[in-house]
């Protein structure tokens, strides 16, 4: 309770929405340094048909993914390396997105998949987090993808948003403040 991880100023300005990402491993032996990952929200309204849907690679022992649609194979994603992230627009609907290692043609083995249901006029989020390999890690965190639906519309007033996402796999719990 008396360590603390990270402590610093997070850049934010008026009328955003943020995302931020704990990220990384805590100690010496990681593959990715723990750091928290500032990402601008898109919440804008994507219309009535289509749902915007954004992929955070957050998993630090896992090298670049493909995101494709299993029924399609198309790929929404295509080479996101730790750390990175990105939207997409999709007909609204339900999908099995799944994560693949990351070919020129994006037909690399599938290492998790998830269903998704998406609705028109609304913004998710998709974290792979956790590890690849977890018995050759220090945490026992297995990979997964964890879907969140995002905040919809702009804040006014000079106010803005901040959301918190715990996503390294070998620390404890902690507090924010």
């Amino acid at each position: 309770p008396d360590a603390s991880v990270f402590s610093g100023g997070v850049p934010v300005e008026a009328e955003t929405a943020y995302t931020v990402a704990a990220v990384g491993e805590i100690g010496d032996d990681g593959d990715q340094p723990f750091e928290p990952l500032v990402l601008e929200d898109d919440n804008s309204d994507p219309g009535n048909e289509t749902a915007r849907v954004r992929v955070v690679h957050a998993s630090p022992d896992a090298p670049a993914v493909d995101v494709t649609v299993e029924s399609s194979g198309d790929a929404l994603f295509d080479g996101v390396a730790y750390g990175e992230s990105g939207y997409v627009e999709v007909p609204a609907g339900e999908y099995t997105l799944q994560v693949r290692g990351d070919t020129e043609s994006n037909d690399g083995d599938v290492v998790a998949d998830t269903d998704v249901e998406v609705a028109g006029g609304q913004v998710y989020t998709v974290f792979a987090a956790g590890y690849l390999s977890p018995d050759d890690e220090p945490a026992d965190t297995p990979f997964e993808l964890l879907l969140s639906q995002d905040t919809g519309g702009m804040m006014g007033g000079g106010t803005g948003a901040v959301r918190v996402a715990h996503l390294s796999p070998n620390a404890p719990n902690v507090d924010v403040y």
